[in-house]
């Protein structure tokens, strides 16, 4: 892991299955890890089915947490404002960490 960033995602529209589907795609194919939570809703991007059910659930009045991992995440970040861009209405960062700011006894709040 080189980086580790969250962020609240505020939804103005539930995303489209092509959009979902674009996600999923992305994050399978680069060694990064991307999560969303909200509630007791969790989802790994990397798995359709866990990112489908996540999105039949959400409440878009709410935000929702993104937590990315891996190397180059800016890039995923800017990937999802595209994707989405119709549907989201703001994302704020949260918490943002490097490798060189954690070690084996690290706690960290995403």
């Amino acid at each position: 892991m080189g980086q580790l960033s969250s962020y609240h995602i505020y939804f103005n529209q539930p995303l489209s299955t092509n959009q979902l589907v674009n996600i999923y795609k992305y994050s399978t194919k680069n060694n990064r890890n991307i999560y969303l939570h909200q509630n007791h809703l969790i989802a790994d991007a990397a798995h359709l089915t866990k990112l489908l059910s996540f999105f039949l659930f959400v409440d878009i009045d709410q935000p929702a947490l993104m937590i990315i991992d891996g190397e180059n995440i800016e890039e995923v970040y800017e990937m999802i404002q595209k994707e989405c861009s119709g549907c989201i209405a703001d994302i704020n960062i949260r918490s943002q960490y490097n490798e060189a700011d954690m070690n084996s006894e690290t706690s960290i709040s995403v």
